[in-house]
């Protein structure tokens, strides 16, 4: 539908030039040529698949990929190449950008609705580290690999989009952090958990939105905040604006998944501590749903 649109559109401008008495600025608020000048291509993301994180301790074992729609005034046809970029911004070691892929045309795909061209652009922590040249025994915890995309078609190559559309700049970069992902120490995990609003943990429809942890053995947690509406699903501490809850991970445990299903409303955020007592992981507001990243290099 946003192809058509676009498509209309311009057909609308070439029309309204051609045959309009009146001055540009009382016809369009956007001049065609300008459309066309400054209407360079660009990326938006569709979605994430896998987790972004880069384990400290295997980074080979970290992959992850992105799906992008490709967009310019030519419906994206006249896209010819997506390269990206990726630095790195560490506590002990740092490395300029660099080139870490390029995704030619001919690996680009069209949906069967015929809109815009998509590409799926992959990563792994093993390719990352060779194209920064850097000694993976050197990263810590809680560095940050920042990635951008740089789109290029007849008029050049592209990072920032025009203002003519729908602003998606933000879409060219991203960035992905180091974690020690391992086995979780066995112990007392404490969760700290906070509600701005003070009504409690929900997602929209007023329904409960507890963190779950499933451990290996099948073993699931649920934490959160009660909500005062009737849908608590879960055995919640009952505190609307601030409360501690804890769990009990036993030894010989080899895995545990933590999940947040999102903060629709704006409204929570938590602290999590492991057994020793280390913060191993923080959310503000506003988080989307999708898997905890503990950051377990420091147990």
């Amino acid at each position: 539908m946003k192809n058509k649109l676009l498509k209309s559109f311009l057909v609308l401008g070439a029309m309204t030039l051609a045959f309009s008495s009146c001055s540009d600025d009382e016809t369009l608020p956007v001049q065609f040529d300008e459309l066309i000048n400054s209407g360079v291509p660009f990326a938006t993301e569709i979605t994430t698949n896998g987790s972004t994180n880069v384990n400290k301790l295997d980074p080979s074992s970290s992959s992850f990929s992105k799906d992008y729609q490709l967009i310019s005034p030519a419906g994206g046809t006249d896209i010819t190449k997506v390269d990206v970029y990726v630095s790195l911004d560490g506590e002990n070691i740092t490395a300029s950008e660099t080139l870490l892929a390029t995704v030619s045309a001919s690996s680009f795909t069209t949906p069967a609705d015929g809109g815009y061209p998509e590409v799926n652009v992959a990563f792994d922590g093993g390719s990352i580290i060779s194209a920064l040249g850097i000694d993976a025994s050197a990263l810590e915890g809680g560095d940050t690999f920042a990635y951008r995309l740089a789109v290029t078609n007849s008029q050049g190559t592209f990072s920032d989009v025009s203002s003519n559309f729908d602003n998606q700049s933000a879409d060219h970069t991203f960035s992905s952090t180091v974690v020690c992902l391992a086995p979780p120490p066995p112990g007392v995990w404490t969760i700290d958990m906070h509600d701005s609003y003070g009504d409690g943990w929900q997602t929209i429809g007023n329904s409960s939105a507890p963190i779950t942890i499933t451990l290996d053995d099948g073993t699931v947690f649920e934490v959160g905040l009660c909500t005062p509406y009737e849908a608590n699903t879960f055995d919640c501490i009952d505190e609307s604006n601030d409360g501690t809850d804890t769990i009990t991970i036993p030894a010989g445990t080899v895995s545990a998944d933590w999940f947040f299903p999102g903060d629709n409303y704006g409204e929570i955020s938590f602290e999590i501590y492991a057994p020793s007592g280390n913060l191993v992981a923080a959310y503000t507001s506003g988080s989307a749903a999708g898997p905890i990243a503990l950051n377990l290099c420091n147990e």
